[in-house]
């Protein structure tokens, strides 16, 4: 099997006169974008085929397929959904989108099984999985020849060239479920939870760590203002005890400096007042 072509075709006006009636009868079929995909393969109208045009099967694209001269093409109604490559051409992508996008594609398997549509037939390039207002949507093709767990494993080669290499949580996944899925059979669902439970952990470990931190800063602004306070207080009280004393001298000395100016002066006034002013000073 070999794919030939990969495109979109949206419905052009302008065409030229000759081609008017042509452009008419297909304008209801192509007013919307398109995926086509070429086969050399020829075209088998199987149960799975019919399946899928007798149902609208949520996270599959509408799909409808045709023979074209011994080969098959096969139409994919994208609408103005976008693929991954596409959308993520400018961008990075993050862990909360794989993940998203990991367990839309295990709830899409899930469902075909109400189906009995061959999960094996899924595409799972980035060139072939669209989004749409954080919805995933996939393609099935009857002629992939890939198991889904070697498809997603290629897939996961595609997050690890375009996570967000600033996000440390986003590197972990990439990196983990790349490596985790290139077992030959694996359980994807139990990946997930291994990964969720030591994210949890990583989470609950920051914010002990942060709690502490916070409480380490919290002590530290305590004692700082505990210091503070203390030398407040004994600023206050050497103040206090400075106020005091000087209240002391003043009493105690306070006669004897004025009877010594006096004296240094010549000053002495009056003798009864030169005995008070002694008597005082004892």
């Amino acid at each position: 099997m070999e794919k030939i072509d990969f495109c979109k075709a949206e419905k052009v006006k302008g065409e030229e006169n000759q081609m008017e009636e042509k452009k008419t009868n297909q304008q209801s079929r192509v007013a919307e974008s398109e995926l086509i995909i070429d086969s050399v393969q020829p075209y088998r109208e199987n149960y799975q085929m019919r399946m899928l045009k007798n149902n609208r099967i949520p996270g599959l694209l509408r799909v409808s397929g045709c023979g074209m001269e011994g080969a098959s093409r096969y139409y994919y109604h994208t609408g103005h959904s976008q693929s991954l490559e596409t959308y993520y051409k400018n961008k990075d992508i993050r862990a909360e989108e794989i993940l998203k996008l990991t367990r839309q594609f295990l709830s899409v398997m899930e469902k075909m099984k109400d189906y009995m549509l061959e999960p094996n037939y899924l595409m799972l390039s980035e060139k072939y999985i669209f989004e749409k207002n954080e919805n995933y949507f996939f393609c099935f093709f009857p002629e992939n020849e890939k198991t889904w767990q070697v498809s997603y494993h290629e897939l996961t080669e595609y997050f690890v060239r375009k996570v967000d290499y600033q996000d440390l949580e986003s590197i972990q996944l990439a990196c983990m479920l790349h490596k985790e899925t290139l077992k030959e059979t694996y359980d994807l669902e139990s990946i997930l939870q291994q990964y969720e439970e030591e994210a949890k952990n990583r989470e609950e470990k920051f914010k002990e760590e942060k709690i502490r931190e916070e409480s380490k800063r919290e002590k530290d602004r305590r004692e700082m203002e505990e210091n503070q306070n203390i030398e407040v207080q004994e600023n206050s009280y050497y103040n206090k005890v400075r106020e005091n004393y000087a209240v002391m001298e003043e009493k105690r000395y306070g006669p004897i400096k004025k009877f010594a100016k006096r004296f240094k002066s010549g000053k002495w006034g009056e003798w009864e007042d030169l005995i008070t002013e002694a008597d005082d000073y004892e």
